[in-house]
C-alpha cells in the first residue's frame, strides 16, 4: 500500500468518528453556525501552536499570494459553507444518513477535477463513483 492510500484511510477513520461527537454536541441548544465557529476555534489555536512549536512560522513568508488565496478559498468553501450545511443536516437528521450522503463529494471532486484540472476520468474512477452513488441511493 502506498503512503497516500494509508493517509486517505486514516482520514476516513478520523472523519468517521468526528460526526458522532458533532451530532452529540448539536443535540444541545446550539445552532449549526455557532457549532462551526466553536469547531474552528480549537483548530486555529492548535494549528498555530503546532506551527510555532515546529518552527514553521517562517514558512508562511515563503507562501505566494496566489497559492494562499486558493487555500483560503477552499477553507471558506469547505470549512465554513460546507461545514455549516453539514451541521444543519446533522442537527435535524440522522448521522447514519447525513454522513454517507455528504460523503458523495468525490463525485463532485471528480467532475470539477476533470473540467478544471484536466484530470482523466478512467473506467476505474467512474466505477468507484457509481458504487458510491449507488450505495447512498440505497440509504434514501
Amino acid at each position: 500500500m502506498n503512503r497516500s492510500f494509508l493517509f486517505a484511510l486514516l482520514t476516513s477513520l478520523i472523519w468517521g468518528f468526528a460526526p458522532v461527537f458533532e451530532k452529540i454536541g448539536l443535540n444541545g441548544r446550539i445552532d449549526p453556525y455557532t457549532g462551526v465557529v466553536i469547531r474552528t476555534i480549537p483548530i486555529t489555536i492548535v494549528s498555530v501552536a503546532g506551527l510555532m512549536f515546529a518552527g514553521g512560522l517562517g514558512t508562511l513568508k515563503a507562501v505566494d499570494v496566489r497559492s494562499a488565496a486558493f487555500i483560503c478559498a477552499g477553507g471558506l468553501i469547505a470549512g465554513l459553507l460546507g461545514q455549516f450545511a453539514f451541521y444543519s443536516a446533522l442537527k435535524s437528521g440522522e448521522a447514519s444518513l447525513v454522513v454517507p450522503v455528504a460523503a458523495t463529494y468525490p463525485l463532485v471532486a471528480l467532475i470539477v477535477s476533470a473540467l478544471f484540472l484536466g484530470e482523466a476520468v478512467t473506467a476505474q474512477k467512474a466505477a468507484g463513483i457509481v458504487l458510491v452513488v449507488g450505495g447512498v441511493m440505497l440509504l434514501r
